[in-house]
């Protein structure tokens, strides 16, 4: 290969099969919602395994004079804020959370402060109770904890609007129609 004309260049842009676009079982795409994905931009590797590929490399000798970096609390929190700092996006989160003895992590980047919010939150519901809907976890985490939620106002004119009920409606239908589980009745 004289040319490297036969070599994929990344800034081409080559066309993806369909099997490369299955996202679905890829632990960095978070599914937000029915055809609607959230793909990490930045793949997270264990820094020790590609350590370990490089040095062990068939054409070359391991050295054990080499040193790896120490690994503390301090440098790891450091090295995320500059990783977070370094993005081009606005908004961002890098978690790492233990439920019930599973350490999960999660990272997102973007332009859109609502996307990000909603994507944390989501990550975060199904780690608390994967059998449970998002809504429901989401719903009782809010309503168990000691910090009070104002509704926007155009989100109970919704649930007024397609609950059917009017002004002329009380309470009382406005809670029936919601139903005991607080979860909308249709």
């Amino acid at each position: 290969m004289a040319s490297g004309e036969d070599k994929p260049n990344p800034e081409d842009g080559r066309i993806l099969s369909p099997e490369e676009l299955d996202i679905d079982d890829d632990e960095h795409v978070e599914q937000i919602d029915d055809g609607r994905y959230v793909v990490s931009p930045n793949v997270r590797t264990d820094s020790t395994a590609s350590v370990s590929q490089s040095d062990q490399s068939p054409d070359r000798p391991r050295d054990e004079s080499r040193t790896r970096p120490e690994f503390t609390d301090t440098s790891v929190h450091q090295w995320l804020h500059e990783n977070l700092e370094d993005t081009n996006s606005q908004y961002g989160f890098d978690v790492t959370a233990k439920f019930d003895g599973t350490v999960s992590q999660q990272q997102l980047v973007s332009n859109d402060i609502v996307t990000v919010f909603e994507s944390l939150m989501l990550w975060y519901a199904r780690q608390v109770d994967a059998d449970t809907p998002v809504e429901e976890v989401l719903g009782i985490l809010l309503s168990e904890s000691n910090v009070p939620v104002k509704y926007p106002p155009s989100s109970v004119q919704s649930l007024v609007r397609t609950e059917g009920l009017s002004p002329e409606d009380s309470i009382a239908d406005l809670l029936a129609a919601v139903g005991e589980d607080g979860g909308v009745q249709r």
